[in-house]
């Protein structure tokens, strides 16, 4: 039907005629009049509010989807806990280094101090051994502090090469390994499934970053970095029966008695009290605490204490894979194999980055090894060098040596975050905390919880000792204390990491809010974008090129007028 003709102005027409026939909700409301005042500016007002808040929400959707792409969902099935890897445990004794170990090591040290013609050491037997605890320092604790200056570590460093008398010097991880107590006198028995066991054929003494400690059921191949001690310790670990978990509940499980060093025995531990720890982690990480959830439980003397173990089980769908892995926030066991063994150039020295091992290709991946390689890393930025017991590989790296020391003190300090030195002015600090963002979990994995029931050991007054039961004829002479071990449920709960949304399910998401708040949609913004663009280059080309305005008789809708058919525009145009 054709409209009246009007003689008002051509754009209020075409502005009209858009609020007229234009599909966006809420629009028509200002081509009538009112008899209220300011019923257009405030009807204007609402809807502004609403397209501003639509909008809004529009943009917290998309900004979502692109930073976090991925969501998590519990799958329906539960998985059996017998395709769960049981995790590796590691028994430490507060007491880093024995003494009577290390008083019989400073004996040897100070004969051949008597027979060498090096600059003398120590006065006595007593203060070689007081000079060799430096070497715990080595762990890098934070409660650590410098006990002897730059000249009388260069003088033990100098009778320990001469003793060892090596073209490669002397190892202090392997000195610390020989002071620590051995695993026969830390864990003395053991029940597997309810069969009496030799506990000491299940335990390997391996070094950790923090101890020497007695690891169960570890399926890490040695890093020592003498090769025929490496193969030593990985014919040991084969010859270990490995022990499967087949189901839950404490009649299944793995207990052992662990018995503490006397008290003459201690030296230095740093610690406020003596109690075991236990450090529990997957089988073929390092043993180390910077990332695992599952961290360190401290079991005090004469106390039993159980652990239920309960593993979650953790997979990402493929078209996770497309994301990239800053976004996804884990990474594919291809992903980690090529970021362990990436290379870096160093500025003073032309050593292969910490994230390549030289011997073989590196393919095993975890957070706590890629934390672990990031931590030696900076270490070599630092110093040059690697605390001996930081290395959790056979890589081919300089170990630090006593007049490294220092340095290494230092570095505990920038990593750990300490301020009051002069060295972290210029906000350094902030960088060694970090510099390993870059390291993720995996995509696909088991993840595992813990939780702990302690309940006291009735100790025993009389000679003989426990009359029946695992502690048979044990007494309390020396601290006692029980572990047990075992799967919590006999099923497990399984996730999967998979895409929000593709973008057709989020602008699906659009529509319907859109649609929701003024009945809005593509079409309609096609609609506004035609008539900002298109419509008003037409009339501003068209008022340029006549010359002479035209009084129309036909009138007509000016809203989609360059899709008319052709002869109907020529007839209202020449029509008077």
């Amino acid at each position: 039907m054709p409209l009246r003709v009007d003689d008002e102005p051509q754009y209020r027409r075409l502005f009209r005629e858009f609020l007229r026939q234009s599909y966006i909700n809420g629009l028509h409301p200002f081509l009538y009049r009112s008899p209220v005042r300011f019923a257009k500016t405030l009807w204007l007002a609402l809807l502004t509010a609403i397209v501003i808040y639509t909008h809004i929400v529009i943009v917290n959707l998309t900004q979502e989807y692109l930073v976090q792409p991925t969501e998590i969902h519990l799958a329906p099935d539960l998985v059996h806990v017998a395709n769960s890897p049981f995790p590796a445990v590691g028994v430490c004794t507060a007491n880093k280094i024995s003494r009577r170990l290390l008083r019989d090591y400073a004996v040897k040290l100070y004969r051949h101090q008597g027979n060498s013609t090096l600059q003398a050491v120590a006065l006595d037997v007593d203060d070689m051994a007081d000079r060799l605890l430096v070497l715990a320092q080595f762990y890098l604790s934070p409660f650590e502090t410098e006990r002897w200056n730059a000249t009388e570590l260069e003088r033990l460093h100098r009778l320990l090469s001469s003793y060892y008398n090596s073209n490669v010097g002397y190892s202090v991880r392997d000195i610390l390994r020989r002071l620590s107590p051995d695993c026969g006198e830390l864990v003395i028995r053991g029940i597997v499934f309810g069969i009496p066991v030799n506990s000491s054929q299940l335990f390997l003494k391996r070094p950790t970053s923090s101890n020497v400690c007695c690891i169960f059921n570890y399926r890490r191949s040695s890093y020592s970095r003498f090769a025929d001690q490496r193969a030593k310790d990985d014919a040991e670990m084969r010859a270990i029966p490995k022990v499967v978990f087949e189901s839950n509940s404490i009649l299944n499980s793995v207990q052992f008695v662990l018995q503490d060093t006397p008290a003459n025995d201690f030296t230095n531990t740093l610690r406020t009290n003596n109690a075991f720890q236990l450090t529990i982690f997957p089988q073929e990480d390092y043993a180390t605490v910077q990332s695992t959830s599952l961290g360190e439980i401290l079991v005090d003397h004469n106390t039993i204490v159980e652990i239920p173990i309960q593993p979650m089980f953790f997979s990402s769908s493929e078209e996770v894979r497309g994301v990239p892995p800053q976004k996804r926030r884990c990474y594919y066991p291809e992903e980690g194999s090529r970021l362990m063994n990436q290379y870096v150039a160093y500025p003073t020295r032309a050593i292969a980055d910490p994230f390549r091992v030289t011997s073989a290709y590196r393919s095993y991946y975890s957070l706590d090894e890629c934390l672990l390689l990031c931590r030696i890393k900076s270490m070599m930025e630092h110093c040059g060098c690697v605390s001996p017991p930081m290395v959790g590989s056979s890589t081919d790296l300089a170990y630090c040596m006593l007049p490294d020391l220092p340095c290494l003190l230092r570095w505990k300090s920038i990593w750990y975050g300490y301020n009051e030195f002069s060295y972290l002015q210029n906000m350094e600090e902030q960088v060694a905390q970090r510099q390993c963002e870059h390291c993720l979990p995996t995509c696909n994995g088991v993840s595992l919880s813990i939780t702990t029931n302690v309940a006291p050991l009735r100790l025993t007054y009389n000679s003989t000792g426990y009359f029946t039961g695992l502690l048979k004829g044990l007494t309390n002479e020396r601290p006692l204390a029980i572990i047990k071990l075992f799967f919590k449920l006999r099923f497990a709960q399984a996730t999967k990491s998979q895409l929000v949304s593709t973008w057709v399910v989020l602008l699906n998401r659009f529509g319907g809010i859109l649609s929701l708040m003024y009945g809005f949609s593509i079409v309609s913004y096609i609609e506004i974008l035609y008539y900002l663009t298109g419509k008003w280059f037409v009339y501003i080309y068209r008022s340029l090129k006549e010359t002479k305005p035209r009084k129309r008789s036909r009138a007509y809708s000016l809203y989609w007028h360059e899709l008319m058919p052709k002869g109907l525009k020529i007839m209202s145009r020449t029509r008077n």
